[in-house]
């Protein structure tokens, strides 16, 4: 695979999981998960460590899931301004 079609990849996969992350569904489902592992891990009573560790840990899982598609949009965008750097440059070697 060519320099520029990993970029073209890497551009496509982030703007795929930018349009994930911000579809209203999605964006439901996280704010729903993360309030409701919130209450669970206040309502639980301070003796209980098993059931608040397991909160923590869901929440954790859940957070890490989010940035991986974050990082992803990253790296799409990291991808898309190469991509237009590198047009940039062909472009004033033609002029």
């Amino acid at each position: 695979m060519t320099e520029h079609r990993r970029l073209q990849a890497q551009e496509e996969r982030g703007r795929q999981a930018e349009e994930l992350l911000k579809h209203p569904l999605i964006q439901e489902a996280f704010i729903k998960l993360k309030g409701d592992l919130l209450n669970e891990f206040i309502s639980t009573g301070l003796d209980n460590d098993k059931q608040r560790l397991n909160a923590w840990q869901q929440s954790q899982i859940l957070d890490k899931f989010e940035r991986n598609f974050e990082s992803i949009v990253n790296t799409g965008n990291h991808a898309k301004i190469s991509l237009l750097e590198n047009a940039k440059s062909k472009l004033r070697n033609i002029i």
